[in-house]
């Protein structure tokens, strides 16, 4: 688990706030929107959990509270390849699915699993990323 807690200390200001807009809108480019993150840890089961890694995402805190390392790197990685897939259960199990048919294919990197399509996964099938 991470040791560094990420600060978002927003406490409702209006989008006429010109520095506080643009410093959403940067958040939510990165996947870091309080919508994205409340909604992403709505969605979290404990088999969805344990299916992926948190990777180097830090942790968050908000007006509506901390969100973990995971939650964070779900939020990111759903809002830039998910959309497909309708849900994160639905993008999880097709990266399941994808990890079982074209394991053979993969080459160990680093560590980690590199997947022809440039998804890469933990040597024990966790999700890192996938497209």
């Amino acid at each position: 688990m991470a040791s560094v807690v990420e600060q978002m200390p927003y406490h409702g200001e209006s989008a006429q706030d010109r520095t506080a807009f643009a410093r959403y809108i940067d958040e939510a480019r990165r996947g870091k929107s309080l919508l994205a993150l409340v909604a992403m840890r709505n969605a979290l089961t404990p088999e969805i959990r344990k299916s992926w890694y948190a990777g180097t995402f830090t942790p968050i805190e908000t007006s509506q509270g901390k969100f973990d390392e995971l939650t964070c790197n779900l939020a990111y990685h759903f809002g830039k390849h998910g959309s497909k897939y309708g849900n994160i259960a639905g993008m999880t199990e097709g990266a399941k699915q994808y990890f079982r048919l074209n394991r053979s294919k993969a080459k160990l990197v680093g560590g980690k699993l590199k997947f022809p399509n440039d998804s890469i996964f933990m040597p024990d099938g966790r999700i890192v990323t996938f497209f």
